[in-house]
């Protein structure tokens, strides 16, 4: 009898494995994966190492790291672009993660051209492509995590942009999600931190990624949050070419934020390009509220503004992944950097309080991408030894769990805000800190705490105020000592720039860039707080 449950325990097995294989769109080959990754990655970070071999806690930052290469590569989708944030954090997590997750970036292929074009008749009631434009390049030009991009011309002979979703995503998503929310319920139970706060905007922020029509409205919007006379560009979105899964854009010529020798051909210089982008995304942040959380340098282009040629403009594609920040957020957040940089504590802390934040220093350290110390000491950590620095990864968790005083207070406008402000911050630092984004940002934090937001207006909210209000003695004052405290960190900035040109021209390669310093001392930050060390080297050397 045993043997005979047994068999069809394993035929029943080999069934639904061959079924989700080739039927079924890997959806329970690919969340098993997911589960048993999670439970073996538990048991390294609970028994793996040695507390009396701090060395051994390496090993299983590096186990761990492969494993979860590994399941993303192969599981591909929403997969790719859990990797993709990985690297990204590249300020917070171990090297062994970071430098391995770089090449996630790469690992997304297309799909075959008929499950494409089965996906664009679906949705356009049996039509094909070349029944609605009158060229169709079936090769794609761009493959993402959850849609490839081809090139079509309409009847009138406008170039288009067609953006098809991938055939399995849509059903793999809630499973995904599924697996997703009891991964993370579970890992919080284990290592009792606070981290399942986060998982319903997560998960409501990727259906709407799925959606497209969600898509065409979030650029729609993004348009019309550019202030007037902007150096950036949202391409027209074709709304009846648009559907859930096969958005049609506004073809754009231009070239990636990074690709500084095709910059270089155009005539514009690395540092007018960044300043572009930074201008444009503090503006999101700190005037609109309305933000791109996926400013990769794959969805920013550059191109001569047609108005002005000889200026370039900032190009913004791909507009599924948004922050929708209330007025009261935006109002707060900009109070929150102006106070950073004023190096107001009380007021840092009533708004770190209001969130729910306990360690208020550490989370404008976060927030700033750079340390914040009001007191002015420095963090002495400069001689501390790899065993010191892993010794306190271990004691992580308690730090972890004082940062936050109550998870309902957090605002979740926080989550992808801090997506969006490191990718800037770690593009900035790919191209050798050509900006000090610290200094522009502050100033649209400034601005942010009196202007009038426009898009209110565009949705209709009716305004209590419509100018400026006058401002007394105390503002003009704090606007003076603002704009003195960013003339400071202005000095420093040009200070590491001269530093580096003068390295360049005695022949000294790879000079520290602006960004770099900062991401060393908040490096130091982060390590006496969590234990954290970044870029290690094989002796085991502290930083300076």
């Amino acid at each position: 009898m045993f043997r005979r449950a047994l068999g069809g325990f394993a035929v029943g097995g080999l069934g639904l494995h061959q079924y989700d294989t080739w039927l079924g769109d890997r959806v329970v080959n690919r969340n098993l994966r997911a589960v048993w990754a999670a439970v073996l990655t538990t048991y390294d970070y609970k028994f793996g190492f040695s507390h009396e071999n701090p060395q051994s806690l390496i090993d299983v930052h590096s186990r761990v790291a492969k494993r979860w290469f590994d399941v993303c590569s192969e599981n591909g989708g929403l997969y790719i672009k859990l990797g993709q944030s990985c690297q990204q954090l590249n300020h917070v997590l171990p090297a062994e993660y970071t430098e391995l997750f770089s090449k996630m970036f790469d690992a997304a292929p297309p799909v075959p051209t008929k499950d494409i074009l089965k996906v664009f008749r679906e949705d356009f009631d049996g039509k094909t492509p070349d029944e609605i434009f009158s060229e169709f390049d079936p090769e794609p030009i761009a493959s993402a995590s959850i849609a490839q991009v081809h090139k079509a011309v309409l009847p009138d002979g406008r170039k288009v942009a067609v953006k098809i979703q991938k055939p399995y995503i849509e059903r793999q998503i809630p499973w995904d999600l599924s697996c997703y929310r009891l991964l993370v319920f579970c890992l919080e139970k284990i290592f009792e931190l606070p981290m399942y706060w986060t998982v319903d905007s997560v998960c409501d922020s990727i259906r709407q990624e799925a959606d497209f029509r969600i898509e065409a409205r979030n650029a729609e919007m993004a348009s019309v949050g550019l202030s007037e006379g902007s150096d950036a560009y949202v391409p027209k979105i074709h709304k009846e070419l648009t559907t859930k899964r096969v958005l049609t854009m506004e073809w754009i010529e231009g070239v990636r934020m990074t690709d500084t020798k095709s910059l270089s051909n155009m005539g514009f210089s690395i540092s007018e390009v960044m300043t572009k982008v930074v201008e444009t995304f503090s503006e999101q942040i700190f005037l609109t509220g309305f933000i791109h959380a996926d400013p990769h340098p794959g969805n920013v282009l550059i191109r001569p503004s047609p108005m002005e040629p000889a200026k370039p403009q900032v190009v913004l594609l791909d507009h599924g992944l948004y922050v929708k920040a209330s007025e009261k957020f935006r109002k707060d957040y900009c109070k929150l950097w102006v106070a950073m940089v004023l190096m107001d504590t009380d007021a840092v802390r009533d708004v770190c309080s209001s969130w729910g934040v306990a360690d208020s220093d550490f989370f404008a350290s976060m927030q700033l991408l750079k340390p914040y110390r009001p007191s002015k000491r420095a963090v002495h950590v400069n001689n501390t030894t790899i065993d010191d620095i892993l010794r306190m990864q271990m004691g992580l968790k308690e730090r972890v769990k004082g940062l936050l005083l109550d998870t309902k207070l957090v605002p979740r406008e926080l989550i992808l805000l801090g997506r969006n402000m490191n990718i800037i911050r770690s593009t900035n630092k790919q191209l050798g800190s050509p900006v000090n984004r610290v200094a522009i940002m502050a100033y649209f934090a400034n601005r942010g705490t009196y202007a009038i937001n426009p898009l209110l207006t565009y949705q209709g909210v009716r305004l209590q105020q419509t100018k400026v209000a006058t401002r007394g003695v105390s503002q003009v004052y704090n606007e003076m000592l603002f704009r003195a405290r960013l003339f400071l960190i202005s000095c420093v900035y040009y200070t590491t720039r001269v530093w580096q040109h003068l390295n360049a021209f005695f022949g000294k390669e790879n000079a520290k860039g602006f960004e770099e310093l900062l991401e060393e001392s908040l490096s130091r930050t982060i390590e006496a707080k969590l234990g954290f060390r970044l870029n290690l080297d094989q002796n085991g050397a502290g930083f300076g």
